[in-house]
């Protein structure tokens, strides 16, 4: 990577004084909590600097309150999408991109490091009309966004975990990566108080309990663990007294109601979850088990130990990080780390039940002894 500029340096230097940061990640939710850790790195080596986040809108309610950000910019990706469908309205598709500009240049950021490393992210860099915009140097990036940053560094092999490439931004600027924090996420008293009136009405007393993931996005419904594995983790967990809680959103309800039903009534389906919520149930969740989706992610997020059930997608790259997890994949599976090329092979045949069930008593044992060694 060519050198920053000295004036950049200086403030890296003096902890941040007279500089302001703008974070690129669009989406989506897994990603956005993957890049919380970084991003906290930033503002633990700078604590003077100002620090703004842009992320699609629909994201924004994940990071409101969040304690090292200064400010969100939500960015109206599906509104400016319908818009740009029709010439007739792309007046009205202009002057949306006028005002996101004036947004992103009322906040002056010096620095833009852009974590996403697609054509919106360069674009969204670019009209902050931050000088330094820092991104990725090779595969990481795509649809031309090496064209629009300044500096740019290498992220790895195809391989390589997300988690390794957004740190290696922070490692260009010259910061510590390490020791790796958790995403921060804030917790409010009602999404506490809501968490528990849920899991009253669902389970009927206090007790313990683990979360069952089994959704996707439209988009990547490949990524959805069949339901029998996650009904063989629900009996692994009732044999352990630990009531299996599903959770699901929106358009998601049948394929939970499959799982309840593959495992004879014993994970108990939850009513839809928002973002907050979900995060308060995580916080105090035994154990979370579901495919690689925003839900795993954030459950690395807040501390919540993890079962990951891999078949399309590369564990490698997508694997959980920061508590005590076990990821289960195919027997001999090769994996590349190119989406188009994994997700083409063969899903999820060849995991079985009791790979499930043998992982949730491996994390389970696992978490009990890591609390041994943590407590006073």
């Amino acid at each position: 990577m060519k050198p920053l500029p000295s004036r950049l340096r200086a403030a890296l230097e003096s902890g941040g004084s007279d500089l302001e940061i703008l974070v690129v990640r669009l989406g989506a939710m897994g990603d956005i909590v993957r890049t919380l850790p970084a991003a906290r790195l930033v503002r633990a080596a700078l604590p003077e600097a100002g620090m703004v986040w842009v992320c699609d809108a629909s994201w924004a309610p994940l990071l409101q309150g969040h304690p090292d950000l200064d400010a969100i910019v939500p960015f109206p990706r599906r509104r400016l999408d319908a818009l740009r469908r029709s010439p007739l309205r792309w007046p009205r598709l202009m002057a949306e991109i006028a005002a996101l500009r004036r947004e992103l240049r009322r906040r002056q950021p010096r620095l833009a490091l852009d974590f996403h490393g697609n054509l919106r992210s360069g674009v969204v860099s670019v009209l902050s009309g931050a000088r330094v915009r820092l991104g990725y140097a090779d595969g990481q990036q795509k649809e031309g966004n090496r064209w629009l940053t300044t500096h740019r560094v290498p992220g790895g092999p195809e391989r390589t975990p997300r988690m390794t490439r957004n740190l290696a931004l922070v490692a260009a600027l010259g910061l510590p990566v390490e020791p790796v924090p958790d995403s921060g996420l804030p917790v409010t008293i009602e999404s506490v108080r809501a968490a528990r009136e849920l899991l009253r009405q669902v389970t009927g007393a206090e007790r313990p309990y683990a979360i069952l993931s089994p959704g996707a996005s439209r988009r990547q419904a490949y990524k959805k663990p069949p339901a029998t594995l996650l009904a063989a983790a629900a009996d692994a967990l009732h044999a352990r007294g630990i009531a299996p809680l599903v959770v699901y959103g929106p358009g998601e309800e049948a394929d939970a109601l499959r799982v309840a039903e593959a495992s004879r009534g014993r994970a108990l389906p939850a009513p839809p979850t928002e973002l907050t919520l979900l995060a308060a149930l995580l916080r105090k969740a035994r154990l979370f088990v579901g495919g690689d989706s925003g839900p795993l992610h954030l459950a690395c997020g807040v501390g919540c130990p993890v079962v990951a059930i891999y078949g399309p997608t590369d564990p490698v790259v997508n694997g959980p990080w920061g508590v005590p997890s076990a990821s289960v994949v195919p027997p001999g599976r090769t994996y590349t780390g190119i989406p188009r090329i994994d997700r083409t092979n063969a899903g999820f045949a060849g995991i079985t039940p009791e790979a499930v069930q043998e992982a949730v008593d491996e994390v389970l044992s696992a978490a009990r002894r890591q609390a041994r060694h943590s407590a006073p």
